[in-house]
């Protein structure tokens, strides 16, 4: 065979190839897919390593006008799009603690959502500051395993699932979200119920009813994600989450980040052999847009998968309409956070203090306990106890603004200091490592941060190996049975670990958190970050 005839051949097997896909591919219905999660008041750009970019350079993307421009951008090219937030639009910048619900639902309201999962977060403000910003939003909210009563501000605010219909196909979509809101936000007077039961539930309900196409939109997290896919999956076809921050990304990240898995990650379901579930999530802080479109036949059986998430850098423009709208807040914002404070001679990141000891959780627990011993000194032996959780922004080397600590601390917790036997500060210790992101090598979300006491902890069993008291230099074991001051958070005492209400006496409220840290870093300026081996965890 000439060679000229060899790539005759060789281009119209490829053309008939591509010909059969494209045909195929028309013969079926195509449900595109936009899908956002973990927003987290991200309005202005954001970075990888902060909250909020001041550099004006390459490292700022992101932000509610790019996020805003791309989603429409997309529904251009796909009009029927399914547009899906999978929750925690609160929180975490400056714009939520100073503007609250009011500021997110105005902006999250231009965007075309077809449906909005709930998160941790909103709740951060308990019912209260969650009932009118649900009464408020244009798209239903879906979340199927959330039980409120009928007294509840936000009963009836919700479903457990919706159906929508979509180039005349109808989708279901159900709504989870994570059972760990009890603990770790302010959600009194609601109960959340265990996913997979619920899910399976609602999954089967719809399919009675002729939905062959089931989207379960989840602020769980992935692996719960994907256990739900493999457990029960059997009638679902897409899930949408949030929660955990995964970065799913084919190839290395544009970000350098670590990623979780494939976009998307496909998993067997255990009892429908042949069924595989599509898995997706899009990181978080509006640094990615997911984007994918699946195709189904006509008895609605998945044959194919198509998409990748957008990355949001400064190739991608900034929507003028919102940024315009966007400009009032941000001065007026920008006035009330500019005072500087204080000065680091050195970066204070967060992401260490995942995993052990950082220079930010001892400023933060050093903080509070100064302020302890200073206004409430009681005579006993005196600690003070964090959570990662608690931190939700790096410092950068340089001036300490009033935004840079609102940002670092944005839940307006109350510092507080009481009288504690000893057994229940290791109760709260042990509970801090059993739940982490990864468990080798450990990182977790609510890692102890401490001051006054040096600990070594071993993540596997949650065992408190050493405990010695900081102010003997380290020569006096903690004793278990000894009562103890301890300083916190109001909400670790009051939901979190609720047992220090119970047996925890002489109760003080200090101030607010950020009051606290503010005062102390005044005091303390220029800050030299350090570490001292107060905290060692061990596998």
């Amino acid at each position: 065979m000439s060679s000229l005839c060899f790539y005759f051949y060789l281009f119209s097997v490829c053309y008939l190839a591509v010909s059969a896909n494209v045909l195929r591919k028309n013969d079926l219905y195509r449900l595109d897919i936009v899908h956002y999660n973990d927003f987290h008041d991200r309005f202005e750009e954001t970075s990888v390593a902060f909250p909020i970019c001041k550099s004006n350079d390459s490292s700022c993307v992101g932000g509610f006008a790019r996020l805003y421009y791309e989603i429409q951008d997309l529904l251009r090219e796909k009009p029927q799009a399914l547009v899906l937030d999978a929750g925690d639009t609160y929180q975490g910048t400056y714009w939520y603690t100073l503007l609250k619900w009011n500021i997110t639902q105005k902006f999250i309201n231009m965007i075309p959502n077809d449906v909005h999962a709930l998160g941790n977060h909103e709740f951060d403000d308990g019912i209260p500051g969650l009932a009118p910003y649900i009464k408020g939003l244009k798209a239903p909210v879906v979340a199927a395993n959330l039980v409120s009563s009928s007294d509840s501000e936000i009963y009836g605010l919700y479903q457990p699932h919706v159906i929508i219909e979509k180039n005349g196909r109808k989708i279901g979509v159900i709504g989870l979200i994570t059972t760990r809101t009890q603990m770790i936000s302010r959600a009194d007077g609601v109960k959340f119920l265990e996913p997979i039961p619920v899910v399976e539930k609602e999954a089967q309900l719809l399919t009675e009813q002729g939905v062959d196409i089931i989207v379960v939109l989840s602020h769980c997290g992935l692996d719960v994600d994907k256990d739900i896919a493999k457990k029960v999956g059997q009638n679902i076809d897409v899930i949408v989450g949030g929660h955990t921050h995964s970065l799913l990304w084919n190839g290395e990240a544009p970000t350098k980040e670590h990623v979780d898995g494939p976009y998307p990650i496909l998993v067997a379901t255990e009892n429908k052999p042949g069924h595989k579930v599509l898995v997706v999530t899009a990181s978080a802080y509006s640094k990615y847009l997911g984007n994918m479109s699946v195709y189904f036949d006509e008895r609605g059986d998945l044959q194919d998968f198509e998409g990748s998430p957008v990355f949001l850098n400064r190739s991608i423009p900034e929507d003028p309409k919102i940024k315009s709208l966007l400009e009032p807040y941000a001065d007026k914002l920008h006035k009330m956070v500019s005072e500087v404070v204080g000065y680091t001679n050195e970066d204070l990141p967060m992401d260490p203090c995942s995993s052990g000891e950082c220079k930010l959780g001892n400023l933060f627990t050093d903080a509070i306990l100064d302020s302890a011993n200073k206004l409430y000194p009681s005579g006993l032996p005196s600690i003070s106890f964090a959570q990662r959780n608690s931190i939700r922004a790096s410092i950068q080397k340089g001036d300490i603004t009033r935004g840079t600590i609102i940002n670092m601390s944005p839940f307006t917790n109350k510092v507080v200091t009481f009288v504690i036997p000893g057994r229940y500060i290791i109760k709260a210790l042990q509970s801090s490592v059993m739940n982490p992101w990864v468990a080798h090598p450990y990182a977790g979300a609510y890692t102890p941060m401490v001051s006054g006491i040096r600990l070594k902890i071993n993540t596997t069993s949650a065992d408190v190996l050493e405990a010695f008291l900081a102010a003997s230099n380290g020569n006096e074991e903690f004793d278990p049975e000894q009562e103890y001051q301890l300083t916190t958070l109001d909400f670790l005492s009051t939901f979190s670990f609720k047992y220090m209400k119970q047996y925890g006496r002489n109760f003080k409220v200090i101030g607010n958190d950020r009051d606290v840290i503010e005062e102390y870093i005044r005091l303390k300026t220029p800050i030299t970050p350090y570490l001292d081996n107060r905290l060692t965890l061990v596998e």
